[in-house]
């Protein structure tokens, strides 16, 4: 029965990825995938050039695991398909799973009490992360290869340890990190031997790294720093308590409250945990202080298989301290909700399982620890409900929005994340217009339940729809204030705007729930704006597909002309 219910959050994860992801880029996705694969495809220079292509920085990351994934499927299939990049980047976290759990494993610690963890690592608010190819592919492969890397140190295989450190680097920027956790954990062993090749290897790994790498602006997140001191303190805390983002629609001000709250209670734990490991080391090495307190005495594991466990915590622990301090320097100045934003969760969820982890080798064999095991495990079922309830329509709206925008960009060069008629946009219809012309990749057929609909419709005169439409100001509004949300798969409101040669798809968005109960997240009605400047010049028909289980109607509702 319990091994039942600590798959359960693994499984309905999974379900979400393979439902709910979709092969269509977004984005920041064009730069590290279809055009590092063009890029590919055309070089004909030598072995150095195209190790130069993988290594190349996109933005501030070099994402050697993203392109090597994106090159080993392209060689095998000879097609690009992001929906099994998001898959790929799934499995780095089932590993990351895994490793806790064989570390955990090895402690000999009663085994049921690793069931809080898959509820911490398994919900929805890192959405973006599983469902978005290039946050899938950066954060995922370089918590796994941080983990993976504490691991084997704590298990003393300096060299494979050394090995996985190097591709958690090359993973993502934050990967450079993941040197201070394993020097920390060699300085608390005492082995300043391995200590000195670490430093050594992480010196050239990071400078590698940064070679040829531009600041992206970062230096002005100092003046930021000087002159908001209090925002990246709160940012620090908003980070480590993400999970606690239990009310993702309210204003910013109020959701950070009590991811705040929450990441001061357990940082103060935290703490009393990171004490009873450096006193005894001070004790040891500098004699210093000459009693040791009782309680580090309680926290103190006793047992090696305690020690490695906590050895593990600890690097882990420091990789995700660090982590967080510099995204509470470098990212408020983007605006506060950048740290609570989903694809950062992983974060705090990682961070949460090993203050738990931790706690569990420091109370070993005492009532303590069976007490916390029930608060933990409460607290994270809670936070995974709340967080199905509350991010999973969400999910769902985000694969339609894809659909559509995937339609638009296929038929009428823009959709996926630029500004119509933009270089941007303009780049990317150059970019997937050759992958698809090669053969390389083909849009998903999913959008075929509405064009049949608009087809039908699109020569009929206008007709009673129950929608509201203005066209002022340059922006053709289209409201329906009647209809609820629905979970269907794909049931929603679809707004097309048609002329003789070409056909729009939108995606009308459910009004935002603004009230006080947890478990919602829309309201009725949904509402849409198309700035007209969407449009080429041309006399066109606005018209509505409206899917409810299953079935689609549809109508004209009015029409623009565009000048």
């Amino acid at each position: 029965m319990i091994s039942c219910l600590m798959l359960l959050p693994i499984l309905l994860w999974v379900i979400v990825i393979v439902l709910y992801g979709v092969n269509i880029p977004w984005f920041d996705d064009f730069d590290p995938f279809p055009d590092f694969l063009r890029q590919w495809i055309n070089n004909e220079g030598s072995v150095l050039e195209r190790f130069r292509l993988v290594v190349q920085p996109n933005n501030e990351h070099r994402m050697v695991f993203g392109k090597l994934l994106v090159l080993v499927y392209y060689l095998i299939t000879g097609k690009l398909d992001f929906f099994f990049l998001q898959i790929a980047g799934a499995c780095f976290t089932l590993g990351t799973c895994f490793i806790l759990w064989t570390s955990f494993k090895s402690s000999k610690i009663n085994w049921w009490y690793f069931l809080p963890v898959p509820f911490l690592l398994f919900q929805l608010q890192d959405f973006l992360i599983f469902v978005w190819s290039i946050c899938s592919l950066q954060h995922q492969p370089v918590i796994f290869f941080v983990c993976l890397s504490m691991y084997l140190l704590s298990k003393e295989r300096f060299g494979w340890a050394m090995l996985t450190a190097v591709c958690a680097t090359f993973a993502m920027s934050n990967g450079i990190f993941v040197w201070v956790g394993g020097a920390v954990i060699l300085i608390f062993r005492y082995n300043y031997r391995q200590l000195g090749f670490w430093l050594l290897l992480g010196i050239v790994s990071v400078g590698f790294y940064f070679y040829g790498m531009s600041a992206q602006g970062n230096e002005s997140s100092l003046d930021f720093l000087v002159k908001n001191p209090h925002l990246s303190v709160l940012g620090f805390l908003a980070f480590l308590g993400g999970l606690f983002d239990l009310a993702p629609w309210l204003g910013i001000e109020f959701r950070s409250v009590l991811p705040v709250i929450s990441s001061i209670v357990v940082l103060t734990w935290v703490l009393i945990w990171l004490l009873s490991l450096l006193i005894p080391w001070l004790k040891k090495y500098l004699d210093f202080p000459k009693r040791v307190p009782k309680y580090v005495q309680r926290f103190t594991p006793q047992r090696t298989e305690g020690r490695q466990l906590a050895a593990f915590m600890l690097g882990v622990m420091v990789f995700l301290l660090v982590n967080a301090l510099v995204i509470g320097l470098l990212r408020p100045r983007f605006g506060f909700f950048v740290m609570l934003v989903s694809n950062y969760k992983l974060y705090p969820a990682l961070f949460l399982t090993v203050c738990y982890l931790a706690f569990l080798s420091a109370t070993a064999g005492s009532k303590l620890q069976s007490t916390g095991f029930r608060i933990v495990l409460a607290v994270s079922i809670v936070v995974w409900i709340l967080s199905a309830f509350n991010y999973f329509p969400t999910i769902s709206e985000r694969r339609k929005y894809l659909l559509v925008n995937g339609h638009n960009q296929q038929f009428n060069g823009f959709g996926l994340g630029h500004v119509p008629f933009s270089k941007g946009a303009e780049y990317v219809d150059s970019l997937m217009q050759e992958m698809v012309g090669k053969g390389i990749y083909t849009y998903p057929s999913e959008t075929s339940l509405l064009m049949p609909a608009v087809t039908r419709v699109k020569d009929l005169p206008p007709s009673d729809m129950g929608v509201l439409v203005r066209v002022e100001a340059g922006v053709i509004g289209i409201r329906d204030s009647i209809n609820t949300y629905s979970y269907g798969y794909n049931d929603g409101n679809y707004p097309f705007i048609v002329s003789e040669n070409r056909t729009y798809l939108f995606k009308m968005n459910q009004n935002q729930y603004v009230g006080r109960n947890l478990l919602k997240e829309f309201s009725k009605g949904s509402q849409i704006e198309i700035p007209l400047s969407t449009l080429l010049p041309g006399s066109y028909k606005i018209g509505l597909v409206r899917i409810a289980g299953g079935n689609a109607t549809a109508g004209i509702i009015g029409d623009v002309t565009v000048p």
